[in-house]
């Protein structure tokens, strides 16, 4: 018996939380990209990665970006699931 390799799955969607009004949206995560910014649906406040952020989803959600899963998966030899 093998051992089992470790997977990564990459999160089709995130909920990103406007830092001025508190609302929640539901956001495709794109696949060949970090996104730089957001407009908010209910406030429409454009909102910036901040300066030390990578991206919007990394900065506004509890999940990564996909080129950041896939930079991860390879520094640990780990299997990529959902692209």
């Amino acid at each position: 018996m093998g051992r089992k390799k470790s997977v990564i799955n990459i999160p089709k969607n995130a909920k990103i939380k406007c830092p001025s009004c508190g609302n929640v949206s539901l956001r495709k995560i794109p696949v060949d990209s970090s996104p730089q910014y957001f407009d908010c649906d209910k406030c429409h406040a454009h909102i910036q990665t901040p300066i030390t952020g990578c991206c919007i989803i990394c900065a506004f959600t509890n999940k990564k970006c996909v080129p950041t899963l896939l930079m991860q998966a390879r520094a640990k030899n780990l299997e990529v699931k959902g692209l």
